[in-house]
């Protein structure tokens, strides 16, 4: 069976081989289960949260290369590149797969239907939550019309598979056979993790140090909340992975009169990720767009006690006392007050068995019977 997919995460090509952000290369082996795979999507041109280094298992050959739609004309206006690429690509495929949102996506399924192919939406993220609180003004002008389209081409899709176990498919149904399972494959968990996480906390003296991961410059992974809420936790130092100048948040830092005990590590690949995880005693992801996050479910797998705001499938994996209002300061604040050697200890243990439903055994198996099931209607048994 020959797959097409079309997503927007990046992916670039050094002589004849291919990569991607070690996170995503979970994902792409699992398409190619599917059948013989073939990708269309942006290339890497520094743009990344995290580092474009680890090589894919596919041939060069079936990699196309569309323009990055990150302007309304190259949206709406000039996309004749984009549409011959897809046509040619789409032609050739007995399936589909579309990252969504994404409007690259949405123009591939328009496509496939005209063309009378199968559609799967991969559906990672609610474009409403991502662009209308958006650090630009003119992506929170457009998050009506991108809502509209991701709404039509999921329900339009043969097939769908969501990250989420409710909220992605509340707000974005289809008519389609679909699944709920999240992408996060995490490390198989090691026992010796919880046990130095327990023994850290009981050594943790009057310092706490709070931890997101996350793109510094696009205002929705919620960093500005944690570095307001900070003026009223003088015993905490907050350290930030992620992509980008941060620029507005040190701003935001000096305003508050915290710079100082502010972190910003730059990017990192997973393996330094998780070293730092084993450093740090809270996780905090209060953002304002979230499928199901991986950064929380490997803090989770690192023992850590995790904070997040009611945004996408995050209430799905943290205990309903630490989940923030979005936007909420003061949630924050009482929150990290309310932490005790106690409850630290709770929650490390809480979350690490939780972080099991994220081990590769327990994910494979319930895409590999959707896969299953999805590749007997597409050949029409």
């Amino acid at each position: 069976m020959n797959v097409l997919l079309v997503m927007r995460q990046l992916l670039d090509v050094r002589g004849n081989d291919v990569y991607c952000e070690s996170a995503l290369l979970p994902t792409l082996k699992r398409f190619q289960r599917l059948g013989d795979l073939s990708i269309c999507t942006y290339r890497y041109e520094g743009q990344s949260a995290m580092p474009v280094d680890t090589p894919v298992p596919i041939d060069r050959d079936k990699v196309d290369f569309l323009n990055n739609e990150k302007s309304l004309r190259l949206r709406y206006l000039d996309r004749r590149y984009n549409r011959e690429t897809l046509e040619r690509r789409i032609k050739d495929a007995d399936l589909v797969v579309g990252y969504v949102p994404g409007t690259v996506c949405d123009l591939a399924l328009d496509i496939a239907h005209r063309q009378g192919k199968k559609y799967l939406s991969f559906v990672v993220a609610c474009i409403w939550d991502g662009t209308w609180h958006h650090a630009n003004w003119k992506a929170r002008l457009m998050a009506p019309i991108f809502f509209v389209e991701t709404r039509r081409t999921i329900r339009r899709s043969d097939y769908a598979w969501y990250v989420t176990e409710q909220f992605l498919q509340q707000r974005y149904p289809t008519q389609g056979l679909s699944l709920g399972c999240t992408d996060t494959s995490i490390d198989e968990l090691d026992p010796v993790v919880l046990q130095r996480r327990l023994a850290r906390i009981g050594q943790t003296g009057g310092t706490l140090k709070l931890l997101t991961v996350g793109h510094l410059d696009v205002g929705f992974k919620g960093q500005q909340f944690v570095i307001a809420a900070m003026a009223e936790l003088p015993q905490v130092e907050y350290y930030m992975i992620g992509a980008g100048s941060g620029d507005r948040l040190k701003r935001l830092a000096a305003q508050q009169g915290v710079g100082g005990r502010i972190h910003f590590l730059g990017k990192m690949n997973r393996r330094d990720v998780l070293r730092v995880m084993d450093d740090m005693d809270i996780y905090v992801q209060v953002s304002l767009q979230e499928g199901l996050p991986r950064s929380v479910a490997e803090a989770m797998s690192r023992a850590m006690p995790v904070i997040g705001s009611r945004t996408g499938g995050i209430p799905e994996m943290i205990a309903d006392a630490y989940i923030t209002r979005r936007k909420s300061v003061s949630d924050i604040v009482r929150i990290v007050r309310g932490f005790s050697r106690d409850t630290l200890e709770q929650q490390a243990r809480r979350n690490f068995e939780q972080a099991r439903h994220y081990q590769p055994s327990e994910v494979e198996r319930k895409i590999d019977d959707f896969f299953a099931l999805l590749q007997r209607k597409v050949q029409g048994e």
